[in-house]
């Protein structure tokens, strides 16, 4: 990882309980102040997110600003119409939600970069760098500060969460931490 650890301005416990369906599954944060809060998380989509952004050091993309409340308009309205998942950005943002939107963009792209998801290119360190450079300048300024090392742990990452959620059944319990500790990077 890179030499100075990027300073996370909020850190939570993560409990994701895994439901009879996607749309069944709870996630709740809990803070170092006691307190805690029902989030509206899509988990096959927003797990990648939690690793990206804890390698990589964005602070502001979809799990750092969740954590500071900037999706709380989601949050409360937390439902299921029709059955059908809503996501953070289903619901109008909040102030902080709306100024940490492009972050949120850039986090979008390093993940679709990491995760791969169309298939473009080898998933290795510079083919998740080429695709970085392909999204935009923001992308591009971050695939500049990577390292290999960043990029390799990254992917493993996103494997081992998916591995684990895979492997749990309905009512079980995925405890991690936003931004993920370095300990639990350690082992992918």
């Amino acid at each position: 990882m890179a030499s100075q650890a990027p300073a996370f301005s909020v850190v939570a416990d993560v409990a994701i309980v895994k439901g009879e369906t996607p749309a069944q599954d709870k996630t709740w944060l809990s803070f170092p102040d006691g307190t805690a809060r029902r989030e509206a998380v899509h988990v096959i989509h927003d797990l990648p997110h939690l690793v990206v952004e804890s390698v990589f050091g964005l602070d502001t993309g979809l799990w750092g600003t969740m954590a500071a409340g900037g999706f709380e308009p989601a949050s409360r309205a937390i439902s299921r119409r029709n059955g059908s998942i809503r996501l953070v950005t289903d619901a109008p943002l909040g102030d902080l939600g709306t100024r940490n939107w492009p972050d949120h963009k850039t986090a979008k792209a390093a993940v679709n970069a990491v995760v791969n998801r169309w298939g473009d290119g080898p998933d290795t360190p510079a083919g998740i760098r080429a695709r970085l450079r392909a999204s935009g300048p923001a992308t591009a300024e971050l695939a500049g500060r990577l390292t290999d090392k960043q990029l390799r742990v990254a992917a493993a990452g996103v494997r081992r969460l998916y591995r684990d959620w895979a492997a749990l059944p309905a009512g079980g319990t995925l405890r991690a931490t936003w931004p993920l500790h370095a300990s639990w990077l350690a082992l992918v």
